[in-house]
């Protein structure tokens, strides 16, 4: 062996399976392809798939992409259907709604972002919706689905999507994707880790009897952090402070006749339903705090929303928001729920374990496992769940309800400091704090924040030297545009069946 190939990683271990374990391993078996680098998963045969990160965010068409896996080929085989953004139903009041659209919303006028522009007419009386102008909602609101086009003139070609997944065919689909590219598969439990003097972790020891060794571990055993927990110790800080909802009951039901291309977030006396469209069934679930309600009164709520018939046991799952106070120590990466756990409100689960793991091989170590190089992991890292935990603490924050302890609670708790100087900044004149590694765009947040009721007390000056009135008339002849194109797009079952066959 070579004096270079002393020095690289020669042998990595994923703990654990599902959805974060086997994108975890599709992405080393994609960044190590070229590299003689040995990638073994560990799965336990007596924990099943979650099935809760069922409705993603576009990024994860990138991910598609970086994986050089077809999309056609993807959403065949996984029961996938399209998402162009979120409806949040009875959020800032019982009876309204408002979307979180994907893609942009308008375009930047004489420099000035179009939000800018649209909030002056709102001060002059325009009766238009910030979203009125989202291509992906004017599909959306129809039922519509049209994939953008690069060389598209259409107007609807600025319309962003993401997917719908089934994620135990997901997982499925990335474990054959893996073991194409020579990932070894073990199915076992860990019983056992020791480590060195160091504090590195050396060998595992598996219920099957066999033991192995690695020179990277990376961690997908969920919430039981199984390595960065048990073994190395790592702290977990708590954010249920910010987050109370600690619980979800989850149930299958048929699907109904139209299929929807959006997830719908309904918030309920004591939290929020969700609701994602497949095209096998419909995945349900309520997220809410049990210090204000027990499982079986939830179960109750979310059977009294359920539109079809249910298929599969109802089941409970428990969680803690937050973090780790490190995400990788020494030489284990925490993926996952292992690392950390924000509520699925705004789908970005399965993001965080592929962020996790594509700073990793940005970040991607030697044997001598260089701090800095950690620590920049870390930092990172910090940024990407810091700034998602505020983007969801603002949907509940500013709601208006009053009509459960749960809800009355956002009145008095506590938020992020980082989140109030945001909102702070926003109510001026609608100005966003600018931080370059927020996943979330300037366009997801001017939608909420106008979603929930918050209006700046001005429109930013600098709209003042444009021509209003041309452009009102360019506003509402693109409004009346958008609606008319998006009439023209084929439903989104007749674009299903005409991808898959």
């Amino acid at each position: 062996m070579s004096e270079l190939n002393k020095n690289r990683i020669q042998n990595i271990i994923v703990v654990g399976g599902g959805t974060a374990g086997w994108i975890s391993a599709a992405i080393l078996a994609r960044s190590t392809e070229h590299l003689a680098c040995a990638i073994t998963v560990v799965e336990s045969p007596n924990i099943p798939t979650v099935g809760v990160g069922e409705s993603t965010i576009p990024t994860f068409l990138d991910l598609l992409d970086y994986l050089k896996i077809s999309k056609q080929d993807f959403v065949k085989k996984t029961d996938a259907t399209f998402k162009l953004g979120i409806k949040f139903v009875d959020w800032l009041d019982e009876k309204h709604s408002y979307w979180h659209p994907f893609g942009s919303v308008g375009s930047k006028i004489d420099g000035v972002p179009f939000y800018h522009h649209w909030l002056k007419s709102k001060f002059h009386g325009c009766p238009s919706e910030f979203v009125d102008f989202s291509p992906s909602i004017a599909l959306a609101k129809i039922n519509r689905f049209l994939a953008p086009a690069r060389k598209s003139d259409s107007i609807l070609s600025e319309s962003t999507y993401a997917l719908h997944i089934d994620s135990a065919k997901t997982a499925k689909y990335l474990e054959n994707y893996c073991k194409k590219k020579r990932v070894r598969h073990v199915y076992a439990d860990v019983i056992d880790a020791t480590l060195s003097p160091g504090g590195m972790i050396e060998r595992l020891f598996l219920s099957s009897g066999e033991h192995l060794s690695a020179d990277l571990f990376i961690d997908c055993t969920g919430q039981a952090g199984l390595l960065i927990d048990k073994y190395l110790r790592v702290k977990y800080i708590d954010w249920s402070n910010y987050l109370p909802a600690d619980q979800a009951v989850v149930v299958h039901t048929e699907q109904a006749a139209e299929i929807p291309p959006y997830t719908q977030a309904t918030a309920l006396e004591h939290g929020w339903m969700w609701k994602i469209p497949l095209r096998n069934r419909a995945g349900n679930g309520y997220v809410y705090s049990s210090q204000y309600c027990d499982a079986d009164q939830a179960l109750t709520a979310l059977r009294g929303k359920l539109d079809g018939a249910e298929i599969s046991e109802a089941r409970t799952l428990n969680f803690s928001t937050g973090k780790r106070k490190s995400f990788w120590v020494k030489n284990c990466v925490a993926v996952g729920l292992s690392g950390g756990f924000l509520e699925p409100l705004e789908s970005t689960g399965i993001y965080l374990a592929m962020r996790s793991m594509l700073n990793l091989v940005e970040n991607f170590p030697s044997a001598f496992y260089e701090q800095s190089l950690i620590d920049e992991y870390n930092r990172v890292m910090h940024i990407e769940y810091d700034c998602i935990r505020d983007f969801i603490v603002a949907h509940y924050c500013l709601s208006n309800r009053q009509d459960s302890e749960f809800w009355r609670s956002w009145k008095e708790r506590e938020i992020p400091e980082s989140l109030r100087i945001k909102l702070d900044i926003f109510s001026a004149n609608g100005q966003l704090y600018k931080n370059p590694m927020d996943l979330f765009s300037e366009e997801s947040w001017w939608a909420v924040l106008e979603g929930m009721g918050l209006r700046p007390r001005h429109y930013l000056p600098n709209v003042d030297s444009s021509d209003y009135y041309k452009i009102i008339d360019s506003m509402k002849r693109g409004s009346i545009a958008l609606k008319e194109s998006a009439k023209m797009a084929p439903t989104h079952e007749a674009f299903l069946q005409k991808l898959i066959g």
